[in-house]
C-alpha cells in the first residue's frame, strides 16, 4: 500500500509537466481482493461459492475452506455477485484497494440444508446422508473425554466399551473395522480390530468432528459400512497476532483431570506461512462404581502436534506431525483363575478383586504409541479445478501385558508394530455451470510385525497389506431446492500373511479381495421448513487378518478369540432417509433418520462359552459370518419453550437380525431415550450466556439377543440423571469459559450391555467434572477463532 501511494504521488507531481492534449493515464489494474465465504449461523466455510465481478468475466469459486482470491482488479468501486446453493444471487459494492480480508457471511433460507444437530451437506460431501457435528464449543465443554464419549450425544452413536478405560464409537450398531476414522485428512490405522483398542488420537487437535451416519464406501473405501468419523483439522490462521487457547478439567471419579492448549500464528513479514503447536494430557486413577473401586483402571495419556502451512496464489501445502501415547489398566477382576471363579464372579454381582483406590497401573495393562506424519499439497489448476495430493505415514506401537509368573509381568504378552503408508490423489472439478465433483485414487501399504521376545505365540500373525482404489463422485444442483449426487468405486486389496501353524511349520497364505461400490443420493428442500436427504448404495469390507487368523488369548479383552481363514468380504446394500423440519422461526425443530442394511457375510464375534487355560478361565469368542439385516431409527426434537427455556428429546433404536439362523444378533445397542431441559440467562456486558441443563437418560434392557449363547443374561435397563452448567466472561478482549457437569447424579448401580466387562463389575458411579477454558488473540465473542483474525472485515449478505 505504501508503494501504491508513492506511485500515485509521483503521477500527481508530473501533471503540470504533461502537455494538455495528452489524456490522463489510467490507474494500474493490479490490485488483489481476498476473502472468505462462511455461514452466518455456525461460521463454517462455504466451499464452491461463486464470487464474480459484475460487468466483467472475472470470477472465482471458493475453495474447500471458503476462501477466494480475485486478481488484477482496478481501483475504485466494483460490484460483487455471490451465489451459493440454496441462496439467490446477491450483489454488493466493494471499494478497491482493500488491505483487509473480506469475510462474507451468508444467511440461508429456512428451507435449505441447514445444520442444527446435523451438519449441512456440502457440495463436496455425501448429499443424501445425514451428517452430525461436534463443534469447537462442545469439544471444549467436554475436555478430558475420549473420542467415543465425545460423540455419544449424537443420535445413533453409542459406545462399545471394555470397562471404564476403553471406549469405541458405534454408529447404528456398527463399530470397529466398520467405522472409518479420518484423522487430519488421513485414514487412521491403529489396530482398531480389537474390542479393547480405542482410537489412538487426540480429538482436541481438531476444531470440530463430523460423523457421517451411513455407508460411505465410495469416497472413503472399504470398512466404511457403518459410517465415517472425520476430525476436521483446525485451519491455520491467515492474519492477526499470535493466538491460542488453554483448557483444563478435573474429575471426582478417578481423582484426576486433563489439560491442553494450542498456540498459532503467521510468519512475521510473510503471512503466506502459518504455524500451530498443540498438546494435551490426561491423568486418572482407578474409577469407582457405586459400591466399590474398579481396581486397575487408571489412565495416562499425552499427545502433541505441530503443523506448518503455506498459501500461495496457486499452490498451498501443509505439513503435520503428531504423537499420541496412552497407558491404561485393564480391570483386574476381568482376569479370573478358574472356571469356578468365573461362575462365582458372574453370579455374585461383586468383583472378586477389589483394592483401595490407587494411581498405579499394573498388569493386565496396555501401552500404545501412535505417530502420524502428513504432507498435503494443493495446486489450483484453474478457477474451477484443483488437485490435492495427500501423503500419510503412521507408526502404531502396541504392547499388552498380562499377569505372568516368575516376574515376567513386565514382559509384553503381545507386541505389535504397525506401519502404514497412504497416498490420496483427488482432482476436484466443475463440468459446465452446475455439475461438480471429484476423481480420486487411494493407495495403501501396511505391514504388521509381531515383535519377538514375548514368550507367547502371537494372537495375530505378521502380514503385509496392499490396497488400490479409484472413485468418482459428481454433484448436480438441479434447482435451488434439489441437489443430486452419484458415485462409484472399485478397489483391489492383497493380504500376505506369515504364520506358524500348530506344528511349527511356516505358512504364507495370500488373500486377494476385489470389490466395488456405488452410491446415489439427493438433498431435497421439500417445502419451506422441511428438508430431506435420501441415499441408496452398496458397501463392502474385506475381513481383517484378526478375523482370519486370531488364535488364542486376547489379554486386553480378557477373552479367547478364534479366527476363520475361509471368511470372505462383507457386502452391504443399504438405504437411508433423513427428514428435518424447522417451524415457528426455528423455535421447534425435529429430525428423523431411518436406515436399513442388508448385509451378506456379516462377520462378528459369537460367544461360545468359556475355556480354562494355564493363564486362567476366559470367555471364548469365534469369528463367524452370517447374512444379516440391520434396521435403525434415530429421532431428535428440540423446542424453545420461551426465550430462556428449551427442551430436547433424542431417541435411538436398532433391530439386527441374523437371517442365516433367524435369530437376533449379539452386541447390538439397546433402545435409548434422552431428555434435556435447559435454562439460559442472556449475556450481559462482558458476561457470556449462562446456562443450566438437567438430563434424564433411559436405556432399556436388551431383550433381542440369541438365546443361551452368552455367559450371563443381559443386564436390566437403567435411568441416569445428570446436571451441567456453564458460563463465560470476556477479559480484555479474550474469553474465559467455565462449567461443571455431574453424571449419574444419584449414584445408580447399573451394567451396560455394550460393555464387554459387564460380567465382572458395575459401571462407573457418580462423577463431578469441573472445566475451564481460556482463549486469547483473534477470537470472536464466543471465545473461538474467527477467520481472518481481529482485522477481518465482516459483510453480512442476506439471501
Amino acid at each position: 500500500m505504501y508503494t501504491f501511494f508513492l506511485r500515485a504521488a509521483g503521477w500527481l507531481a508530473c501533471i503540470p509537466f504533461v502537455p494538455i492534449q495528452l489524456q490522463a493515464q489510467d490507474p494500474p489494474c493490479d490490485h488483489v481482493l481476498q476473502g472468505q465465504v462462511i455461514d452466518e449461523h455456525d461460521r463454517t466455510p462455504l466451499s464452491f461459492a461463486e464470487v464474480r465481478v459484475v460487468g466483467t468475466e472475472q470470477g472465482v469459486v471458493s475453495d474447500p475452506d471458503g476462501y477466494f482470491r480475485l486478481d488484477q482488479l482496478c481501483a475504485g468501486v466494483l460490484r460483487l455477485r455471490v451465489t451459493h446453493l440454496g441462496c439467490e444471487a446477491v450483489e454488493r459494492s466493494i471499494t478497491v484497494p482493500r488491505d483487509q480480508v473480506l469475510v462474507i457471511e451468508l444467511e440461508h433460507h429456512a428451507h435449505e440444508l441447514r445444520e442444527m444437530e446435523v451438519i449441512r451437506a456440502r457440495p463436496d460431501e455425501q448429499v443424501g446422508q445425514p451428517h452430525a457435528t461436534v463443534a469447537a464449543e462442545e469439544m471444549v465443554r467436554n475436555s478430558g473425554a475420549d473420542l467415543a464419549n465425545l460423540l455419544v450425544r449424537i443420535p445413533g452413536v453409542s459406545v462399545f466399551s471394555s470397562g471404564p478405560t476403553i471406549a469405541k464409537p458405534t454408529i447404528n450398531g456398527l463399530s470397529g473395522n466398520r467405522v472409518v476414522i479420518m484423522n487430519q485428512g488421513v485414514r487412521q490405522e491403529d489396530q482398531q480390530w480389537g474390542s479393547e483398542h480405542a482410537p489412538n488420537l487426540d480429538p482436541f487437535s481438531s476444531d470440530r468432528i463430523t460423523v457421517v451416519r451411513g455407508a460411505s464406501g465410495v469416497q472413503y473405501g472399504s470398512d466404511a459400512i457403518g459410517g465415517v468419523i472425520i476430525t476436521r483439522p483446525a485451519e491455520l490462521p491467515r492474519t492477526g497476532p499470535v493466538s491460542g487457547a488453554v483448557h483444563g478439567s478435573g474429575s471426582y471419579n478417578g481423582r484426576g483431570g486433563s489439560v491442553g492448549g494450542r498456540l498459532q500464528g503467521v510468519l512475521k513479514g510473510d503471512p503466506r506461512f502459518a504455524w500451530r503447536v498443540q498438546g494435551s494430557g490426561r491423568y486418572l486413577g482407578d474409577a469407582e462404581a457405586p459400591r466399590y473401586v474398579l481396581s486397575n483402571t487408571g489412565v495416562r495419556e499425552g499427545g502433541g502436534s505441530v503443523a506448518v502451512g503455506y498459501r500461495g496464489q496457486r499452490w498451498s501445502s501443509v505439513l503435520f506431525y503428531s504423537r499420541f501415547e496412552r497407558e491404561l489398566g485393564i480391570l483386574r477382576a476381568a482376569h479370573v483363575g478358574n472356571l469356578t471363579d468365573l461362575r462365582n464372579a458372574l453370579a455374585s454381582g461383586v468383583p472378586w478383586y477389589v483394592a483401595e483406590h490407587t494411581y498405579a497401573i499394573d498388569a493386565p495393562r496396555q501401552t500404545v504409541v501412535h505417530h502420524l506424519a502428513k504432507a498435503e499439497l494443493t495446486r489450483v489448476i484453474s478457477d474451477r479445478s484443483r488437485l490435492v495430493i495427500n501423503y500419510g505415514g503412521q507408526l502404531d506401537q502396541r504392547r499388552e501385558y498380562d499377569l505372568r509368573r516368575a516376574g515376567r509381568s513386565s514382559v509384553p504378552a503381545l507386541a505389535l508394530d504397525l506401519r502404514t503408508h497412504t497416498v490420496d490423489l483427488e482432482l476436484k472439478h466443475w463440468i459446465g455451470e452446475r455439475v461438480h465433483g471429484k476423481l480420486g485414487v487411494n493407495g495403501l501399504l501396511q505391514e504388521n510385525e509381531s515383535m519377538p521376545g514375548t514368550g507367547v505365540r502371537p494372537l495375530i500373525p505378521n502380514y503385509r497389506r496392499e490396497l488400490l482404489g479409484l472413485f468418482w463422485v459428481e454433484h448436480m444442483p438441479v434447482s435451488e431446492r434439489l441437489e443430486l449426487e452419484a458415485g462409484v468405486r472399485v478397489e483391489h486389496a492383497r493380504l500376505d500373511v506369515a504364520r506358524f501353524d500348530a506344528n511349527g511349520i511356516l505358512r504364507t497364505p495370500i488373500h486377494r479381495f476385489g470389490n466395488g461400490a456405488f452410491s446415489a443420493g439427493l438433498a431435497w428442500a421439500i417445502r419451506d421448513g422441511l428438508t430431506g436427504r435420501f441415499n441408496v448404495g452398496s458397501a463392502y469390507r474385506p475381513p481383517h487378518v484378526s478375523e482370519l487368523y486370531s488364535e488364542g488369548l486376547h489379554h486386553g479383552a480378557a477373552a479367547i478369540e478364534l479366527g476363520d481363514a475361509t471368511l470372505r468380504s462383507e457386502r452391504s446394500l443399504n438405504a437411508t432417509a433423513d427428514l428435518e423440519g424447522i417451524w415457528f422461526n426455528g423455535r421447534l425443530t425435529a429430525q428423523l433418520s431411518l436406515r436399513s442394511d442388508r448385509m451378506d457375510g456379516y462377520i462378528h464375534l459369537r460367544p461360545e462359552g468359556a475355556r480354562l487355560t494355564i493363564r486362567g478361565a476366559f470367555p471364548v469368542y469365534h469369528y463367524t459370518a452370517v447374512d444379516a439385516t440391520l434396521n435403525s431409527a434415530d429421532a431428535m426434537v428440540r423446542s424453545a419453550l420461551s426465550g430462556q427455556w428449551s427442551v430436547q428429546l433424542r431417541a435411538s433404536t436398532v433391530r439386527a437380525r441374523d437371517r442365516t439362523t433367524d435369530q437376533w444378533l449379539v452386541q447390538m445397542p439397546a433402545d435409548r431415550v434422552t431428555a434435556e431441559l435447559t435454562h439460559v440467562v442472556p449475556a450481559r456486558e462482558r458476561w457470556a450466556d449462562f446456562s443450566c441443563t438437567m438430563s434424564l437418560a433411559h436405556t432399556a434392557r436388551q431383550r433381542r439377543i440369541p438365546h443361551g449363547i452368552e455367559l450371563a443374561a443381559a443386564p436390566s435397563g437403567y435411568q441416569l440423571i445428570g446436571l451441567s452448567g456453564e458460563g463465560g466472561k470476556a477479559i480484555k478482549g479474550n474469553m474465559v469459559r467455565f462449567g461443571v457437569e455431574v453424571t449419574n447424579l444419584f449414584n445408580v448401580r447399573y451394567r451396560e450391555y455394550m460393555d464387554r466387562f459387564r460380567y465382572y463389575a458395575d459401571a462407573r458411579g457418580t462423577d463431578v467434572r469441573i472445566w475451564i477454558a481460556y482463549t486469547f488473540g483473534g477470537h470472536g465473542k464466543n471465545g473461538y477463532a474467527v477467520a481472518g483474525g481481529p482485522t477481518a472485515m465482516k459483510t453480512r449478505m442476506t439471501t
